[in-house]
């Protein structure tokens, strides 16, 4: 498993700022760069009522970390993927599962 994180990525995180209206501005900060093995799992074209969209799902698998959440995102050179799920083997494995959707 070890060889095949070949991909040198960014994980990162959502935060949100008190604008002064009320409201939010959001921005995404890196947490960590890391290595990482991406492969595409399944894709669909979703219809909606003006347009279709294509979704591909990937599976990145990074080394375990305690720092990885549902609703982060992986940056790969300008590739984006929203974390869906953390898929975690147990306190004995060396690595996480990330199943993602690709964004845009």
């Amino acid at each position: 498993m070890l060889s095949s994180l070949n991909r040198r990525v960014a994980l990162e995180a959502q935060t949100l700022t008190p604008d002064g209206g009320g409201g939010y501005s959001a921005s995404w900060d890196t947490i960590a760069t890391v290595w990482a093995a991406i492969a595409p799992v399944s894709g669909a074209d979703v219809f909606g009522p003006d347009a279709g969209e294509a979704r591909v799902k990937y599976r990145i698998n990074i080394r375990r970390r305690s720092d990885v959440f549902v609703g982060m995102r992986v940056n790969d050179g300008g590739r984006l993927f929203a974390i869906k799920a953390v898929l975690d083997d147990g306190p004995q494995s060396q690595f996480f599962t990330l199943m993602t959707e690709k964004i845009g």
